[in-house]
């Protein structure tokens, strides 16, 4: 089990910067993506992108159904989003690599996302609401985006319990 330090700061050129394509799927990804995942699961985070562990490829892993029986982490390479409803809903997120900030922010309700994941193989998932959410977020981390960018209100406690 290795844990990863979390890239942080809202100027950080990593956090900043776009993330490429993953064109090597070797040893060396593998590693990434096991690292990643302890990480993430450590933090208890939600989602977790490359630029986060500071490494400038498109990889995120996303957790659906957290705190449930069907609880389920994911790993996301070169993922592509599309099918983005127009409908937007706002709600509240932070972020592994900003501390102790919350608020609102907007997204789209629902998206299709295409993805590769280790083995090469192509899988596309349809979701909304949270699920979906959790997509936007980390994708956004791909284009140097973070959620601080796109919110709207910051909220005083934020989800303390949450990471």
């Amino acid at each position: 089990m290795a844990i990863i330090p979390i890239t942080q700061g809202v100027d950080n050129p990593i956090l900043r910067t776009k993330s490429e394509k993953v064109k090597k799927f070797d040893a060396k990804l593998q590693k990434l993506l096991h690292d990643m995942l302890d990480t993430v699961k450590d933090e208890n985070g939600l989602g977790i992108a490359a630029p986060q562990v500071g490494v400038n490829s498109q990889i995120f892993w996303v957790r659906f159904n957290h705190d449930t029986p069907q609880e389920i982490y994911i790993p996301m390479i070169n993922a592509e989003v599309f099918d983005i409803s127009k409908e937007m809903e706002n709600g509240e997120e932070g972020c592994l690599s900003v501390p102790g900030v919350f608020g609102i922010v907007p997204r789209h309700n629902s998206l299709t996302v295409r993805y590769t994941d280790p083995k090469k193989k192509q899988h596309t998932l349809h979701l909304h609401g949270l699920s979906a959410r959790i997509i936007q977020h980390e994708f956004d981390h791909l284009n140097g985006i973070l959620c601080v960018d796109k919110m709207i209100k910051k909220t005083e406690d934020g989800a303390k319990n949450k990471k």
